[in-house]
């Protein structure tokens, strides 16, 4: 109950309503192995929803008929050798 209410106002001295991970590593200061941990696995989750925004952004692309950064790049060399001959 103690920490729910520290986060509580750790995000309403920043003026925010909302708890964030920063808050959370804050109040893990005082113990190394703790803040490690959470620190650790915040970088995990951040490193895993990058990598689904890239395979949905790849999804939505070929949904929509565009090509990737390779198939654009292998079409302008497609065109520089037919334009060369």
């Amino acid at each position: 109950e103690i920490f729910a209410k520290d986060l509580e106002m750790f995000a309403r001295h920043a003026k925010r309503s909302t708890v964030t991970t920063e808050d959370v590593k804050l109040l893990s200061r005082r113990s190394n192995s703790l803040l490690k941990y959470i620190t650790q696995k915040s970088e995990e989750l951040a490193s895993s929803n990058m990598e689904q925004k890239e395979k949905k952004k790849k999804k939505s692309s070929v949904a929509k008929g565009e090509r990737t950064p390779g198939e654009q790049e292998a079409a302008v060399t497609e065109n520089e050798d037919s334009n060369m001959a």
